[in-house]
């Protein structure tokens, strides 16, 4: 007995090694970056059983090209997105606001134009909206409040005490007439479903963002929607990093409420995610109506996902920070820079910039909070001010350059938010909207602990070792 026991063990591990290195070509067909490569490449060689399985439900970071007839229909429902979408800007007021902006700001908005992210809008009112608490209330009154339509979009949405208040909202709304539609992630709201039935039976509809499957690869743990908008009657919007949940009641977050031009472009990648996760079109123009400017504010949103030959957000964030001329504030939660986002970080504080970086201290993502430490002595060597948060959970994903633009919404500094995650991210142009958003960075600097170089270095050698295995792991994060 003991002999077939050896012959087959000898037999499967024979077997895992050679589909372990049958994978390496699977490896570098992709198109990544060495560093990412050559990681998985050792995690493959080094344990074969374990880099098969991770590779087969982490390793995938590009969409699956779909067959023909639906990369034509999804073509023809982006277009009419876009002819929405072309017909509501006012060119005289556009040419108006964007006088007096720097020459940087105007190309940073053809950038993102030529990258096809949305077009830049004016005649917006912005209200920048602190913490989960005074968002979800903001919300809650304006779910209350329409008469026609409610979308909305989020990585995690929880059935708890926070939730309960917005489907409880969201059936009123149902009652009355109102089309909800609510669109969630299949892995970050995993189980949500079984919550609805008050939501469904009030007649609105819930889309699970693709559903977890361990027979399909691509809809596994990558390529989830990291978004969160939302979308009322056309004419107000919510976009920034907060999530459903009362887990997120206490930690320290930013949001956006919008009325205005801008909320069509919300109401564009809603459109286009509802169709790509359930195949149902909703371009009719009722849900486009055309919005008068509700204020002075320039927003352009901004979005990018493993959809996309670029990542539109990433290379924005490089610009922005490559063109800062005196001042950068950063707030992200997860902190795993790229090369290019570590080399934009460092040379832009090497020529006289002040680059300041905002992480938290106490993170709930334990190997991407040392990966990103990892990252520190170099970048404090180049002069860039990393400030640890220390008054609990920080969360606020949002970057202020120069006192003259802002950047608020999904998207993390790591390797997810780059590659990965479908995201979007408001840029504001107005100085009124980026000097509140400047304000609240700088009530977060209030309560950080600033990172010395010098005591940097005296951190123990077990903690060094801990962060470099991170950080070595940060390609696959």
């Amino acid at each position: 007995m003991g002999d077939w026991i050896d012959l087959a063990t000898g037999v499967a591990g024979t077997l895992i090694g050679i589909l372990s290195i049958a994978f390496i070509p699977l490896v570098l067909l992709r198109k990544k970056d060495p560093a990412a490569t050559f990681a998985w490449i050792l995690v493959l060689l080094f344990a074969p059983g374990l880099g098969v399985l991770l590779f087969w439900f982490l390793g995938r970071d590009r969409m699956r090209r779909p067959p023909r007839p639906e990369r034509e229909a999804t073509s023809r429902v982006t277009g009419r997105i876009h002819e929405r979408l072309s017909g509501q800007v006012d060119p005289a007021l556009l040419a108006r606001s964007l006088e007096g902006q720097p020459p940087e700001h105007r190309g940073m908005t053809r950038l993102a134009s030529a990258l096809g992210s949305m077009e830049i809008r004016a005649g917006n009112d912005v209200r920048v909206l602190l913490g989960a608490p005074a968002t979800y209330d903001a919300l809650i009154e304006a779910i209350d409040a329409a008469t026609d339509h409610v979308h909305l979009e989020y990585y995690i949405f929880r059935a708890d005490e926070s939730g309960e208040r917005i489907l409880q909202a969201l059936t009123r709304a149902a009652e009355r007439g109102v089309r909800v539609r609510l669109l969630y992630d299949g892995f970050g709201s995993f189980g949500l479903r079984r919550r609805l039935r008050g939501l469904l039976d009030a007649g609105g509809y819930a889309q699970s963002f693709f559903p977890l499957s361990l027979l399909r690869r691509a809809w596994t743990v990558k390529l989830r929607n990291h978004r969160k908008l939302v979308v009322v009657d056309g004419a107000v919007g919510f976009t920034g990093g907060i999530n459903v949940g009362d887990m997120f009641l206490d930690w320290r977050d930013i949001h956006l409420r919008l009325e205005g031009p801008a909320v069509g472009e919300l109401q564009g990648i809603f459109v286009a995610d509802w169709y790509l996760a359930s195949r149902h079109d909703l371009t009719a123009s009722e849900l486009f109506p055309m919005v008068e400017p509700r204020g002075d504010a320039l927003v352009q949103i901004l979005q990018s996902g493993p959809d996309e030959s670029f990542e539109t957000i990433h290379r924005l964030y490089f610009a922005a920070i490559a063109s800062a001329q005196r001042r950068v504030i950063i707030a992200t939660p997860y902190f795993v820079p790229d090369q290019a986002m570590n080399v934009a970080l460092q040379a832009t504080a090497l020529r006289g910039v002040d680059v300041q970086l905002i992480v938290p201290r106490h993170s709930n993502h334990r190997v991407v909070f040392h990966a990103g430490r990892g990252f520190y002595d170099e970048l404090l060597s180049a002069g860039v001010r990393i400030h640890e948060y220390t008054d609990g959970m920080l969360h606020t994903k949002a970057m202020v350059v120069d006192g003259r633009l802002g950047l608020v919404g999904s998207f993390n500094l790591d390797m997810r938010s780059f590659r990965l995650n479908f995201e979007m991210v408001a840029a504001l142009y107005d100085a009124g909207s980026v000097e509140r958003l400047e304000a609240l960075l700088e009530e977060d600097l209030c309560k950080t602990e600033a990172i010395e170089l010098e005591r940097w270095r005296e951190r123990s050698v077990i903690t060094r070792i801990k962060e470099g295995y991170a950080r070595l792991m940060s390609p696959l994060l």
